[in-house]
């Protein structure tokens, strides 16, 4: 992951969430024919784990990256989508030494674009949250 992303393992706290990130994969155990852990969420209703494939990262210059997954999704198309976005700020970290930093999340739900647009003008909401991070760096395995 070029750019912006320097440690192996970033942690968020707050607002009754509880999240992982982990950049380069290999995140928690490794287990025969699963794939490795990128992303780890937790709240009071869900626990989700996140391969590679389900995260979506967004570099952005002078704002951090965007680390998103999707939370719920119903199986029709077009409808309803709940995402979780962390913003995720470069943050200068060496191994044996983590860092601190203050963040925010993003839960959106889009509405199902099947509803008349009277009805729901706006397809999306928004509701987001202060988080408590850490970065840190991790010896890579042998």
């Amino acid at each position: 992951m070029p750019g912006l992303l320097d440690a192996t393992e970033y942690t968020f706290q707050g607002e009754g969430i509880t999240a992982s990130f982990f950049p380069g994969g290999a995140g928690g155990p490794i287990s025969e024919g699963r794939p490795e852990t990128f992303f780890v969420y937790q709240d009071q209703h869900l626990s989700r784990t996140y391969g590679q494939a389900g995260v979506d990262i967004q570099e952005i210059a002078n704002v951090g990256a965007l680390v998103s997954v999707i939370l719920v999704e119903t199986p029709i198309a077009g409808g309803p989508v709940t995402t979780f976005t962390v913003i995720v700020p470069s943050v200068g970290v060496t191994q044996g030494s983590p860092q601190s930093f203050r963040t925010r999340s993003i839960t959106t739900v889009q509405a199902a674009n099947l509803v008349p647009r009277v009805d729901f003008p706006a397809l999306q909401s928004y509701k987001t949250e202060q988080l408590d991070g850490t970065a840190s760096v991790h010896p890579l395995p042998l």
